[in-house]
């Protein structure tokens, strides 16, 4: 496939105009991607949300519904349907690395009083596929399937590293593209992080994604399953200091990704 006709880097003209777009099963797609939280949605208000007419939107719902994709509550609105977990779970057994990694995991948060992340490239954002905590109990805990910037983030900055070129390259310029706010305050960290994870084999954000919360990546050095992955922890800006990221916590989480690489026969 050429560069130019890959689907996950097409921007969304394009990829709308394209002969192979299916543009039915992209409208019902983006019923569901409105769900992010546990709040029903009505046919009105998916209607607005998404710029659709009513009847579209009700042919979809019904759908959707009766596929078990979407449920309805005695108000006639919307919430999840069990369906959407037996679609994503297929992809999350075939992450061994999340059972391998826990043990790890587990003792570092626990050690650091911070949740430890695995997290993969959706498209042009960061989604995570797990997340161990310890006994700390934390507001910023990441469920399964949250999402996190690429440009700005510490996870973000460890997977752009984890990716071939080829596909770094095509990811940075649709963020350039997309998101050009984010890019001119972003983009020149994101790339000393680059160089930072050359040498030290871990990056370091304080406060860029959210002033509460500095935090620790590492790329997974070879894909799993043909997935790029990396690895983060984050723990309450007030509890640390640079020092202690750069010369405590980082180096730890690279010794457990390493470990985790050589349990995987990466490394």
């Amino acid at each position: 496939m050429r560069p130019s006709d890959d689907p996950e880097f097409l921007d969304t003209e394009a990829l709308a105009t394209h002969p192979q777009f299916a543009s039915t099963l992209a409208h019902g797609l983006s019923v569901l991607g409105l769900f992010t939280s546990a709040s029903p949605l009505g046919n009105k208000d998916i209607a607005e949300r998404l710029g659709m007419t009513r009847p579209t939107v009700s042919r979809l719902t019904f759908t959707l519904m009766g596929l078990g994709y979407l449920r309805r509550d005695p108000q006639g609105k919307y919430t999840l349907g069990p369906a959407v977990l037996s679609l994503g779970y297929p992809l999350l057994a075939q992450l061994t690395i999340r059972q391998i990694a826990s043990p790890d995991m587990l003792e570092l948060a626990q050690y650091a009083r911070g949740p430890v992340s695995i997290g993969t490239r959706d498209r042009l954002q960061v989604v995570y596929v797990e997340t161990v905590q310890g006994r700390e109990a934390s507001l910023n805990k990441p469920d399964i399937g949250s999402t996190r910037p690429f440009l700005r983030s510490a996870i973000g900055r460890a997977l752009l590293h984890a990716l071939d070129p080829r596909d770094r390259a095509m990811v940075l310029e649709r963020l350039r593209e997309s998101q050009p706010e984010e890019w001119a305050r972003f983009s020149e960290p994101a790339e000393r992080a680059q160089a930072q994870i050359a040498a030290q084999g871990f990056c370091v954000v304080e406060g860029e994604w959210n002033p509460a919360y500095a935090g620790v990546g590492v790329p997974l050095r070879q894909p799993v399953h043909g997935m790029p992955l990396a690895l983060n922890l984050t723990v309450p800006a007030y509890a640390t200091d640079r020092e202690h990221l750069e010369k405590n916590l980082g180096p730890r989480l690279v010794s457990l990704v390493r470990n985790i690489e050589y349990k995987l026969g990466l490394g």
